[in-house]
């Protein structure tokens, strides 16, 4: 059974059908799992969540985790602070995905999104494994017993620390959160186009967030084979 991996996909429809056309995948045999970060900055953050959410229910072998574009999306629900924070980090393209009306409140946002797909970001996993692999959204800790760990919220949604890109060690990992730009910078590696941006590896660790929310390319990781695939935003 293989599995195959989605990084963030940021409410970019097209390229996600587009991508996942490219996949040699069958979803009744192989599993597809989406590291998070379906929504905001692109224009069609609800087009996908409803595509992600009736993809699971059709398949049983779809695990869908969650990333902290997803958390910040249900707590802006309930404060105005979390809304303005949302808000500025790219959650106003998914507001206007539900709510129409020029004035952005957390009140009206709340009353237009669908208490089905509130539950069901809210229960998302933080983390998933198979025999292939670790899959989280953003990264790991090393726990007190020397081993790696992705069950604490504040790290498995936004962990980013330069100690777990350059010391991470075990099961192959599998990432999406931090733009792999970003990982090379921090390690003194040479850049890449913003377009053209692909999927870094180290240490057993796969870094497939390739920039889908800033005009990049979406990215799946196809394993065991170590396969990727990649889609432009702009094709």
């Amino acid at each position: 059974m293989r599995t195959f991996a989605v990084g963030d996909i940021h409410g970019q429809f097209s390229t996600l059908t587009k991508l996942l056309a490219k996949l040699p995948i069958n979803l009744k045999e192989d599993e597809l799992v989406f590291l998070g970060d379906l929504v905001d900055r692109g224009p069609n953050s609800r087009q996908v969540l409803e595509f992600v959410m009736q993809l699971q229910q059709d398949y049983s072998k779809v695990t869908v985790l969650k990333g902290n574009h997803e958390e910040m999306m249900i707590k802006s629900c309930h404060e105005a602070e979390d809304f303005s924070y949302w808000m500025a980090m790219g959650g106003d393209a998914t507001y206007l995905n539900y709510c129409t009306k020029p004035n952005m409140t957390w009140m009206l946002f709340a009353e237009h999104l669908p208490s089905e797909t509130y539950l069901y970001l809210e229960n998302l996993p933080f983390s998933y494994e198979n025999e292939h692999a670790r899959f989280v959204h953003a990264g790991a800790y090393l726990g007190q017993d020397g081993e790696w760990k992705t069950d604490r919220a504040n790290y498995a949604l936004w962990y980013r620390g330069k100690d777990f890109f350059s010391k991470y060690m075990g099961k192959t990992i599998v990432i999406g959160h931090t733009p792999t730009n970003k990982i090379r910078k921090m390690l003194g590696e040479a850049l890449m186009p913003e377009d053209q941006m692909i999927a870094w590896s180290r240490n057993n660790i796969i870094a497939i967030d390739c920039g889908a929310g800033h005009e990049g390319q979406l990215c799946a990781v196809e394993l065991p084979s170590g396969q990727l695939y990649y889609q432009s935003v702009t094709d």
